[in-house]
């Protein structure tokens, strides 16, 4: 991983609250009661993984079939999680940019429909253009009134809709930035690859602390690998101490009283995580403290390293705690989502999904995607987990690749599956190339013909090229 003066960096924002979702832990109540408050976007995929718990779930209905498809290639390179959006725009970070014109930048805002930009932060006026590496493990946030935060290993940045900056903020670390995790309606943390966690008062956009993360036996300091997630006044980041091996998640805490971040517990495992740490929240659980989801490549101890998919608790009094462990037959690569109707996890391993019970970790069902979608051999599954959760209706969306027995060719999927209303079938698949892809990244959406039903977005790299992908029913 690598790593002007505009207006002054304290500008007040207005008065809302965050996005409702059931995985984020604030009631309407608490949301007006802080006063003035940032005010998420409530449509699209507005920040890293969807949510600040990283479930990678909306709460839009997504189309029933796909009829078309429009892409677009022409931009630049997209790295790691490549856009969020607010259900109408896509806020990209390209680590090389191919434009030319007032497109020109870092950070692009893009018509979600039509995929085509609409400004750069190198063109449009009063703007600041990120360092490229911003582009290598982060998405903007993307909040209500169309403004959106973004930053490099010096600033965080928060631009309007326009791309001009209302406020620009140094950060307290000197390496890649991973991102602004949300934990309130009024604060967010920005971690940075050196482990060190800034504070951000969201509706003034200033620096309210720093806290730097270190091995708790060593002293050294780590070196985050993923971007946070958070919930309620509670981040969680992963790291490791690369110069003995241990990983580690960290439960970090913002005390109310100061107004700081503060540790609260540490939980140590062997290597490098390879997916960022799910937060499932007691409100959707029924458990009483938060569930973490935690790919480990092994526990300390372990005689032989095994990767695993742990549960683990974290409570006020004792701290993260391991209450489950799946077996995994290599790495996960990418993070689970969380089915709430059927407290359920889902994880993806080759070609297959993966259904476990939230509670206890048991597996409850595998579905073959090669055999439920009649994909040829070999089938592969090569992107992020994402999902809609409209009431009781659960949908996975998912990509895939098969590779001809030569080779060479092949072909690039995305798809929608139900596996709990209907696990036998794919609700729709759409090839979307000729040829197999590397990976997919993380989702995005558009709107469609019929009000409130979103169309899926994805980032595909394809020969070396960048593709942002919108299939949709016109």
């Amino acid at each position: 991983m690598l790593q002007h003066a505009y207006p002054a960096e304290g500008h007040p924002r207005g008065r809302a609250g965050f996005q409702r979702s059931a995985y984020f832990g604030l009631t309407l109540t608490e949301m007006f009661s802080t006063g003035m408050a940032a005010t998420i976007a409530p449509a699209g995929c507005p920040m890293f993984h969807c949510t600040a718990e990283a479930t990678g779930l909306v709460y839009q209905p997504l189309i029933q079939t796909v009829i078309a498809s429009n892409s677009n290639n022409s931009l630049g390179s997209l790295l790691a999680q490549g856009c969020s959006g607010n259900g109408s725009t896509l806020s990209c970070l390209f680590s090389t940019d191919s434009v030319t014109d007032n497109a020109r930048g870092t950070l692009k805002l893009l018509n979600a429909t039509t995929l085509q930009p609409i400004w750069g932060s190198a063109a449009a006026p009063n703007s600041y253009n990120l360092d490229a590496s911003a582009a290598y493990a982060q998405v903007p946030l993307n909040f209500a009134d169309g403004s959106i935060a973004a930053g490099d290993a010096s600033y965080h940045v928060l631009y309007d809709s326009s791309g001009s900056v209302i406020g620009k903020m140094s950060l307290g670390g000197k390496n890649m930035n991973l991102g602004l995790t949300p934990i309130s309606a009024t604060y967010g943390v920005v971690s940075q690859a050196d482990g060190v966690l800034t504070l951000v008062n969201m509706t003034t956009w200033q620096n309210a602390g720093t806290l730097t993360l270190r091995d708790p036996q060593t002293k050294v300091s780590i070196h985050l690998v993923s971007p946070s997630s958070g919930t309620s006044n509670t981040l969680y980041a992963v790291g490791q101490n690369t110069k003995n091996g241990n990983g580690f998640l960290f439960s970090v805490v913002l005390k109310q009283a100061t107004h700081r971040l503060a540790l609260r517990s540490t939980f140590a495992f062997k290597g490098a995580s390879g997916a960022t740490p799910v937060v499932v929240t007691p409100n959707v659980s029924g458990l009483p403290t938060n569930l973490i989801l935690l790919h480990v490549p092994g526990l300390i101890g372990d005689p032989q390293p095994q990767d695993r998919l742990l549960g683990l608790s974290d409570s006020a009094s004792t701290g993260l705690a391991q209450s489950w462990a799946i077996p995994l037959m290599g790495p996960l690569i990418v993070a689970a989502t969380v089915d709430q109707g059927s407290n359920s996890l889902f994880y993806e391993n080759g070609a297959t999904i993966y259904q476990n019970s939230l509670i206890t970790g048991d597996a409850i069902n595998a579905f073959n995607l090669q055999l439920i979608g009649g994909f040829p051999a070999p089938f592969l599954l090569n992107g992020h987990v994402g999902a809609s959760q409209i009431g009781s209706v659960f949908t996975l969306l998912l990509a895939g690749k098969y590779t001809a027995s030569q080779g060479s060719g092949g072909a690039q999927y995305v798809m929608a599956f139900q596996p709990i209303a209907s696990p036998a079938a794919l609700l729709w698949a759409s090839q979307i190339f000729k040829v197999q892809t590397g990976n997919a990244d993380a989702w995005n959406f558009a709107p469609s013909t019929q009000p409130g039903v979103v169309c899926p977005i994805a980032i595909v790299h394809v020969n070396g090229k960048s593709s942002i992908v919108r299939v949709c029913d016109f």
